[in-house]
C-alpha cells in the first residue's frame, strides 16, 4: 500500500532557470542558480487532460508515425496547456513522468481485467469484472489501483483491449510481472497472435496508409455526393429564381395595365373639365359682348334722342344745318333699321317699295 501512496502524492517540481547576478569583486560571474518551484499534486482533472491529449495527438493513423517523441510530446503539452483551465502549467518533463506513471499502472490493470474476462467470460457483467481485477490488483500488487477514471478512457484503445496474461515467472519487482510489466505494451506485442489466445480475434490499429487511404475515399466520396447536391440544389433555386421572376412580371404586367386604365380616366376626366370650363368662359364672353352692345346701343340712342330734341329755330344758323345733318343720319338709321324689321314682317307687301327713309318720313307725316 506504501506504493500507492507514493504515486498518488507525488509533487510536481518546476526549475525555473535564474539569470546570473554579477560578481561583487568584479573578477567574474556567478554561476548559474536554479530555482525549484513545488507544484501541487496532479488531480483528476489534470490525470483526463494528460490521457485525452497523449490520445488525440499520439493515435493519429496519419501523423502519428511519422513524428518524432519530442515533436509529438511538443503538441501533447500545446494540447494539455488549450484545456488546463486554472490549474497550473506543467512543463513537458513533468507531463511525461506522470504519464509513465498512468500508462505502467492502466497496463498492469488491463492484464488483470483480461484475465477476469477469460476466466468469465459470460456469467460475469462489465462491473463485476473490474470489480474482480481492481481486487486481483490491489491482492497481488499490494497496491490499490488509483487510475480507473483514465482507465474508463483508455479502455477502448486497441492498446488497452487485450494485453498479453500476466507471467507469473521471473520477476524483478516480485509482483507477478515480467520485465515489461511496468510498460505499455506495444502494438507489435498487440499484433501477435502466439502472445495472446484471442491475439488472432483482436481488432488491430489502423495504419498511416491504409488511414490515407480511407480518408482520400471518404473525401472523394463525400465530394461527390456534395457535387451532386449543390448541382440539385442550384436546379431548385433556379427553378425557383423563374418562377419568382415570372410572377414578378405578371404582377408588374398587371400594375402597369391598372395604371394604364386609370391615366386614360383621368385624362378623360380633365378634357372633360376643360371643355366644361372652355364653355363657361365662351358664355360669359358672349354674354359681355351682349352687355356691351346693348350699353353701346342705350348711349346711342340716348344721344340721337338729345339731337332729336334739340329746338333748331333757337340755334344759330351753322348750328341749325350740323343738326339738320345729324338728324337726316338718325332718320336714315332708323329708317334702315326699320326696313329690316319690315323685310322681315312682310311690310313690303303694303306696297313700300321706296326708300327706307321715304317711307319713313312718309310714315311719320302720315302719308
Amino acid at each position: 500500500m506504501a506504493d500507492a501512496s507514493a504515486q498518488n502524492d507525488k509533487v510536481d517540481v518546476e526549475e525555473v532557470p535564474v539569470p546570473p547576478a554579477p560578481d561583487p569583486t568584479g573578477k567574474g560571474r556567478r554561476k548559474k542558480m536554479v530555482n525549484r518551484t513545488k507544484l501541487g499534486n496532479f488531480n483528476l482533472d489534470e490525470d483526463v487532460n494528460i490521457v485525452k491529449s497523449w490520445l488525440e495527438i499520439s493515435c493519429d493513423p496519419i501523423t502519428s508515425t511519422a513524428k518524432k517523441k519530442d515533436r509529438m510530446w511538443d503538441r501533447i503539452v500545446q494540447q494539455y496547456n488549450l484545456r488546463r483551465g486554472s490549474y497550473p502549467e506543467r512543463s513537458l518533463r513533468s507531463l511525461q513522468s506522470h504519464w509513465d506513471i498512468i500508462k505502467a499502472e492502466v497496463g498492469k490493470f488491463s492484464s488483470f481485467y483480461a484475465d477476469a474476462i477469460r476466466e468469465n467470460p459470460s456469467r460475469m457483467s462489465d462491473a463485476d469484472k473490474t470489480t474482480h481485477a481492481t481486487a486481483n490488483f490491489a491482492g497481488i500488487l499490494k497496491h490499490n489501483f488509483a487510475y480507473m477514471h483514465c482507465w474508463e478512457i483508455m479502455k477502448d484503445e486497441p492498446k488497452w483491449q487485450d494485453p498479453k496474461p500476466r507471467g507469473f515467472g521471473k520477476s524483478t519487482g516480485g509482483d507477478g510481472f515480467g520485465e515489461d510489466s511496468s510498460h505499455e505494451p506495444d502494438t507489435s506485442d498487440l499484433g501477435d497472435d502466439n502472445s495472446s489466445p484471442t491475439g488472432s480475434a483482436r481488432r488491430r490499429p489502423m495504419g498511416r496508409d491504409s488511414a490515407k487511404a480511407a480518408k482520400k475515399k471518404a473525401n472523394s466520396s463525400a465530394g461527390s455526393t456534395s457535387s451532386s447536391k449543390y448541382a440539385s440544389r442550384m436546379q431548385d433555386l433556379s427553378l425557383q429564381k423563374i418562377s419568382i421572376l415570372q410572377e414578378e412580371s405578371m404582377r408588374k404586367t398587371d400594375r402597369f395595365q391598372q395604371l394604364a386604365c386609370i391615366d386614360e380616366k383621368r385624362f378623360e376626366e380633365m378634357r372633360s373639365h376643360n371643355q366644361s370650363l372652355l364653355d363657361i368662359e365662351q358664355e360669359k364672353i358672349r354674354i359681355m359682348c351682349e352687355k356691351h352692345d346693348m350699353d353701346k346701343q342705350e348711349k346711342e340712342k340716348q344721344e340721337d334722342e338729345r339731337i332729336l330734341g334739340i329746338d333748331l329755330n333757337a340755334c344759330t344758323p351753322a348750328q341749325r344745318m350740323y343738326y339738320e345733318a345729324l338728324q337726316e343720319e338718325i332718320f336714315k338709321k332708323i329708317a334702315a333699321r326699320r326696313g329690316k324689321r319690315w323685310e322681315k314682317t312682310g311690310a313690303l307687301n303694303h306696297g313700300w317699295e321706296r326708300q327706307p327713309y321715304l317711307c319713313f318720313l312718309d310714315f311719320i307725316s302720315g302719308n
